[in-house]
């Protein structure tokens, strides 16, 4: 538990930490560097972790880009997208409505509440009202209250849902608990920045909108070398299409620096950013997101290093579980498997930490706080 009466300083803050890890759980103060840090982007947990490994979370990151790219305040000026904005607001006051009337009751599918924070709920209300849209047309017109739903733009609520839809995948698959998490960041990144692409068929505001996203994906998302090796260490896509070739020149370049670090007997090998540290910076899931023009290119003759050979030969069947492979094919990269073992258990996202200590909270209220850990697991 924080100190009640001290300020949440960074210093503060490492130091709390500093003293749970080692006096509680039996750490030594020595390998903390080697421990990498998923955490949001506040400020003074940024400032307690400065001197550690640390990962901004990327489900944090999407979000902070949504709410910074649907800003009702900068859609609202002149050169914005202010149809755009209205379609949103009059979706949120809809809802609203709705629920208060008592008409939600009569509809065949939920319809769901815009979040002012959770700016992934913006999609889940857009699609809610899509799947009734003509469904809430008559009821709202035996009403004569017809204007509430013409004030959503057919076209621009079908614009709006396929222009969230990747990000909202995005954060789903990102965030998740029972598969490795950290291999995807590259590959959704990358995927969402062509997504905000200009495209010719979209209109004034529409490009507006993309441009937007566009810019704050660039200003907000943060690529590590912890990133891309992760990325390499997935069979499927080890050739690492989706970066440059200096890029993937690097990172073959740092994975043969940490095989050689470890074969020297260094049990713990840590991975740090050389640009970016010290510095503040400027079962599987049931459904895949299509990657399929980064996968590998199979090729033929073979020769060299470990690293070498794993790009030219290695092969992953269909969606075979990633730690399932390395688990078989351990005896043929034992290098690579033992630094497999050590990064693909890093999350990309601290949401799901998040979660259970929300389920604890709702558990373990004011009024239950004498329940005995083998009742509260009950």
């Amino acid at each position: 538990m924080f100190p009640l009466e001290e300020a949440k300083t960074g210093e503060n803050i490492r130091r709390e930490i500093l003293k749970l890890l080692v006096t509680r759980f039996g750490l030594d103060e020595s390998s903390l560097s080697k421990i990498v840090w998923v955490t949001d982007e506040g400020a003074n947990i940024k400032l307690a972790l400065r001197p550690y490994q640390r990962l901004d979370c990327i489900d944090h990151v999407i979000k902070t880009v949504l709410r910074h790219g649907l800003d009702i305040t900068e859609l609202s000026k002149a050169n914005g997208a202010p149809d755009i904005r209205d379609t949103i607001y009059a979706a949120k006051s809809l809802v609203r409505y709705i629920k208060q009337s008592g008409l939600a009751a009569q509809l065949s599918t939920t319809l769901l509440q815009m979040g002012d924070t959770r700016f992934s709920t913006v999609y889940l209300t857009l699609t809610s009202i899509q799947a009734v849209y003509y469904e809430l047309h008559e009821k709202l017109a035996t009403r004569g209250e017809s204007a509430r739903i013409e004030k959503i733009a057919p076209d621009t609520l079908v614009f709006l849902i396929d222009f969230l839809k990747p990000f909202y995948e995005a954060q789903r698959e990102l965030e998740g608990d029972k598969y490795p998490t950290l291999i995807r960041v590259c590959l959704w990144c990358e995927k969402l920045k062509r997504h905000c692409q200009p495209n010719a068929l979209d209109s004034p505001q529409q490009a507006v909108l993309r441009k937007r996203h566009e810019d704050w994906l660039a200003r907000k998302v943060i690529i590590q070398d912890l990133h891309k090796i992760v990325t390499f260490l997935w069979p499927k896509f080890n050739q690492l299409r989706m970066l440059s070739n200096s890029d993937r020149n690097a990172v073959h370049a740092h994975v043969r620096t940490l095989l050689q670090a470890m074969a020297a007997g260094a049990l713990d090998v840590e991975i740090r950013d050389p640009g970016l540290s010290g510095v503040e910076p400027t079962p599987p899931p049931p459904k895949r997101a299509n990657f399929a023009e980064w996968e590998n290119v199979q090729q033929a003759d073979w020769e060299g290093d470990e690293v070498t050979r794993y790009i030219k030969t290695a092969v992953m069947e269909n969606e075979m579980d990633v730690l399932g492979w390395w688990k078989i094919n351990k005896s043929s990269y034992p290098k690579l498997a033992k630094l497999a073992r050590s990064v693909l258990c890093i999350p990309a996202s601290s949401s799901s930490s998040e979660r259970v200590f929300s389920a604890a909270r709702r558990t373990i209220s004011e009024r239950r706080t004498a329940l005995k850990p083998l009742q509260w697991i009950q």
